[in-house]
């Protein structure tokens, strides 16, 4: 783990660009997801599930959505939407335990901040700084 604090550019700090630094799970295959473009040139890029058919998605602006525009798949899926107490930015899945099923460790793009959820060891939205 580095010491070094981030330095985060503006463009970043507005959620109009993704992080090239994040370890972000897809909340489905609990795999790391890797930066690709959009659908569309324009969009930027976002992280990407790896496993083949995923349409699985994460930006920091909009934290995870499904990259397609078929409304009853959107309909159907229900993405996780946990926002950061500090400034208010979606978090990502950073860590799981495939041990303890129940343990999601999420994380804050902008300030680090973590949040683990383990309903095993009582530990329900307990906060940790960056």
């Amino acid at each position: 783990m580095s010491l070094v604090p981030n330095v985060v550019s503006e463009r970043e700090r507005l959620g109009t660009s993704t992080r090239k630094d994040l370890h972000v799970l897809c909340y489905q295959h609990h795999t790391e997801m890797v930066l690709k473009p959009l659908s569309e040139p324009a969009d930027g890029l976002v992280y990407a599930c790896q496993e083949p058919g995923c349409l699985v998605r994460y930006a920091s602006a909009h934290g995870y959505f499904l990259d397609t525009q078929d409304a009853k798949t959107i309909e159907q899926e229900t993405t996780p939407h946990i926002s950061c107490s500090n400034d208010g930015q979606r978090m990502y899945l950073a860590e799981v335990m495939p041990e303890r099923r129940s343990f999601r460790r999420w994380k804050c793009p902008e300030c680090n901040l973590s949040y683990v959820n383990d309903e095993v060891s009582g530990g329900l939205g307990k906060k940790m700084g960056a």
